[in-house]
């Protein structure tokens, strides 16, 4: 919704940035899956092969990438508030596709535990500063049905790589499914060069609060923190004592 009394041509503009920052998240987010489920396809032939990889020798290195990407959740979000969604996911996106890319080449399981390991990492650059970068398009009235849509892209992005990698394991063999993903993620990391910028301030556009002509987001603990810049501790520590991020964070270990 456009601000009844926006300037002429302001109101094109902001559209024009808001639908290619939603394409530029949305793709970004479903980018990552292509290096995320690389391994996931790789575990049939691996097993199958020479080596004769194990179910537990799997499982280990499933366990080192979701820890990996567990820790990376908190360190990774507050990156984000602190140095902008932009550096986050251009860095996350192009160490994922090198990341897998290296994986290809690993010799053994260690080797493999490791570079996953890191690729649990670059994995969860993903998610806080990306849905931060919409929330900085998109007003809070808008936010619910926004990222209904938005949220569409893990699903297609989990089928599609799913569908990519196993396709190039059939053609090439297993390293053949990090190869091909991590090259066509390294083209959505140049849509996302490309089209993304982390707030509508950033192209001469004002706060979406002040287009809409709605109140500043606030912080719901008191003004005190209100004034407390992005990412301080203080902010994070009040967000994890919320019962509510509790209890959804419960729900979603749980899951």
């Amino acid at each position: 919704m456009d601000a009844p009394c926006a300037e002429p041509g302001l109101a094109a503009r902001y559209r024009r940035y808001r639908l290619r920052v939603f394409c530029a998240t949305w793709l970004a987010y479903a980018g990552f899956y292509l290096t995320r489920k690389s391994f996931s396809v790789a575990k049939v032939p691996l097993s199958q092969g020479a080596d004769g990889w194990s179910l537990s020798d799997m499982a280990w290195v499933d366990g080192g990438y979701l820890t990996a990407y567990a820790v990376g959740q908190f360190a990774w979000g507050i990156c984000g508030d602190r140095f902008g969604t932009r550096a986050v996911i251009l860095i996350g996106l192009l160490a994922s596709a090198l990341v897998a890319a290296l994986c290809g080449f690993a010799p053994g399981v260690a080797a493999m535990g490791l570079l996953l390991a890191l690729q649990g990492l670059c994995q969860a650059t993903g998610w806080g500063p990306l849905a931060k970068n919409v929330g900085e398009f998109f007003s809070q009235r808008e936010r619910g049905w926004v990222m209904g849509i938005w949220c569409t892209n893990y699903a297609l992005g989990g089928f599609l790589a799913t569908r990519l990698a196993g396709w190039a394991a059939a053609q090439g063999g297993w390293r053949f499914a990090f190869w091909v993903p991590a090259a066509a993620l390294v083209g959505v990391w140049l849509v996302f060069l490309l089209w993304q910028r982390d707030r509508p301030e950033d192209v001469g556009l004002p706060p979406i609060e002040e287009f809409h002509g709605e109140p500043a987001a606030v912080v719901e603990a008191g003004d005190a923190l209100a004034d407390e810049p992005e990412g301080s501790w203080q902010v994070i520590g009040d967000v994890l004592r919320s019962p509510m991020v509790l209890l959804l964070s419960a729900v979603y270990f749980f899951l």
